[in-house]
């Protein structure tokens, strides 16, 4: 899929892969041929970011939720970026020069099961989804009328 930090990829082009899909959010996130490089930890941040709940369908989406994801997934992808990456506890991610990164300080939902979320402290919960755990506040995420 396309590279979301690219110069080309626009919220125009987002709008359009969006259009035509179906599925829910956070599969569709993980989904390479979708979007390229997203990954588990900034799937789930940027859904929190966008204040989306993971099982939303895409084609659900009003424009500005659209464009709320959009600019979610590059700004968490930046600072992801700037961090050098993400090392959980298991420590077993190293940058190019073997250092550990440091996106981690900023994660607000994901491995954060029953901890306060950052925004409203609603205990953060942890679900299941196309086999992935999946981290988000009910509240600042409400789950869609169809779940």
């Amino acid at each position: 899929g396309p590279e979301p930090l690219g110069e080309t990829f626009t919220l125009a082009e987002f709008r359009q892969l969006l259009a035509r899909r179906t599925g829910r959010l956070k599969s569709l996130l993980l989904n390479q041929e979708f979007l390229a490089g997203l990954g588990n930890i900034y799937a789930d941040e940027a859904l929190y970011a966008a204040r989306l709940h993971p099982l939303r369908k895409a084609d659900s989406l009003t424009a500005g939720e659209q464009a709320r994801l959009y600019e979610a997934i590059r700004q968490v992808l930046g600072q992801a970026i700037a961090g050098r990456g993400t090392t959980l506890d298991d420590s077993g991610y190293v940058d190019a020069e073997g250092e550990p990164g440091a996106y981690q300080a900023q994660i607000a939902v994901y491995g954060r099961t029953d901890e306060p979320c950052p925004c409203c402290d609603t205990p953060i919960e942890r679900l299941v989804v196309g086999g992935r755990s999946t981290h988000f506040c009910p509240h600042c995420q409400p789950a869609p009328p169809d779940c």
